[in-house]
């Protein structure tokens, strides 16, 4: 595919351009053609700490993310909840993507290419749909480094090559990935882990990949592709989930949220909700034993760590059993809160099963910034989300500003990075490449 002259002169301004300058990624430029979870998660925390983010829309409808309810209501229009809290910091752009279709189209997207560090992609057959390939964007910008994301990876990286064009979407990558398999009780149905987990999960190798390809690029100046598979950024995470299998042929299952090898490890029903205890080390549990004895009078010399803890054959011993229903017992006997205060005294790790109102009115969460207000655009109006992570000492992320109305940033765009006139600008209307 031909190269456009004007993109072939286009000269590339260092970011940022449109974005503040603040955080460790200052002055990268992320261009973002993506929609819904993983990849969009991804821009927006690299956007957290000061990369410049461009969001490709589809001209009219925009991120699918858009339309996901329940939505917050403004002065006669409405921002979805989950759109609100995840596009803060990205510009938007509306652009037609078919750039095998219309010459425009091709030569405002190869622009964008030229100017970018990073390329973020999770779109279905780019190269079917819409003409673009990895080729055609490294003759552009030999140095940028283009991420793909997807349910299978690219048959390009291996694998089934049926299997690599599958839809696949959260629930799929937690399946696929064995997720599903280890979680939910042990005679129960496989279970999903809250619906986007392995979006979000997929998130963080897409921008771990895209960082140590840019810092290679930097040291090489020379662009490579990355190819991340949600499901294997979730088998990744599964701890000894595999080796357990090629080394010892045992194939762990479901054990349901009780450790099948410490006590108490679990999550207990107290008075007023909910609360998760994590014992695991000798320590610990000499320090829960004191704090049992100080309430329930239980002699701590009758239950031996090595007795009722270590293996699935010592907590479900008589004397085991016997604990564990101690346990169960006086925490249902008391408030989420009596039994956390009892623990933080005693050094024992403990903290009530938390809803978004338990948290909103936690003095922790309150105290570390956690919650942050800008103002949406779509609505303007003033909102509250989540706040950037981590913490920096000497480069905090920060939120500039929230989640833009759609193609708000395409005219600034187009004219301060790519140098379209406003003629050109128009003419592109005209040809229904942007809307805004």
């Amino acid at each position: 595919m031909e190269i456009p002259e004007r993109v072939r002169k286009l000269k590339k301004k260092t970011a940022p351009i449109l974005t503040p300058q603040f955080g460790s990624l200052q002055g990268v430029r992320v261009l973002q053609t993506a929609t819904l979870i993983a990849v969009p998660h991804a821009g927006t925390m690299l956007a957290d700490f000061g990369a410049e983010l461009i969001q490709v829309e589809n001209p009219g409808a925009g991120d699918t993310w858009r339309s996901f309810s329940p939505y917050i209501p403004g002065d006669g229009n409405k921002v979805s909840c989950v759109f609100a809290q995840e596009a803060h910091n990205r510009l938007s752009m509306e652009l037609d993507m078919r750039i095998n279709k219309n010459p425009l189209s091709r030569e405002v997207f190869l622009g964008l290419i030229k100017v970018s560090d990073i390329w973020l992609e999770n779109l279905v057959w780019l190269k079917q749909r819409y003409g673009i390939t990895d080729e055609l964007v490294r003759e552009v910008n030999p140095q940028i480094t283009i991420v793909h994301e997807s349910g299978y990876g690219k048959p390009e990286f291996g694998g089934d090559p049926d299997r690599c064009w599958k839809a696949a979407y959260d629930l799929i990558g937690q399946s696929h990935g064995g997720w599903c398999h280890l979680v939910g009780e042990p005679k129960g149905t496989p279970t999903r882990i809250a619906p986007g987990s392995s979006d979000y999960v997929a998130a963080f190798s897409v921008s771990m990949g895209a960082l140590m390809g840019y810092i290679d690029a930097l040291e090489t100046g020379k662009g490579q592709t990355i190819d991340v598979a949600q499901f294997e950024a979730i088998g990744r995470m599964l701890g000894d989930n595999f080796s357990r299998y090629f080394n010892l042929n045992e194939v762990p299952t479901r054990t349901g949220n009780r450790s099948l090898l410490y006590q108490p490890n679990n999550i207990f029903k107290a008075s007023d909700g909910y609360i998760a205890i994590s014992v695991s080390e000798p320590d610990q549990f000499q320090r829960f034993l004191q704090a049992m004895a100080e309430t329930t009078g239980l002699n701590p010399d009758n239950y031996p760590w090595t007795e009722v803890n270590g293996s699935e054959k010592a907590i479900n011993s008589p004397m085991g059993k016997e604990l564990e229903k101690i346990t169960t017992d006086w925490i249902g006997r008391h408030t989420k809160k009596e039994v956390d205060d009892l623990f933080v005294r005693h050094s024992v790790p403990s903290t009530p099963v938390c809803s978004a109102e338990d948290a909103a009115n936690d003095p922790h969460w309150l105290q570390r910034g956690d919650f942050v207000e800008c103002i949406d655009q779509t609505i303007q109006k003033k909102i509250k989300i989540g706040s950037p992570v981590p913490k920096f000492s000497q480069t905090p992320g920060r939120v500039w500003r929230g989640a833009p109305a759609l193609g708000q940033d395409t005219e600034d765009i187009l004219s301060r990075i790519l140098n379209y006139t406003p003629e050109e600008i128009n003419k592109l209307r005209a040809e229904k490449i942007i809307c805004k």
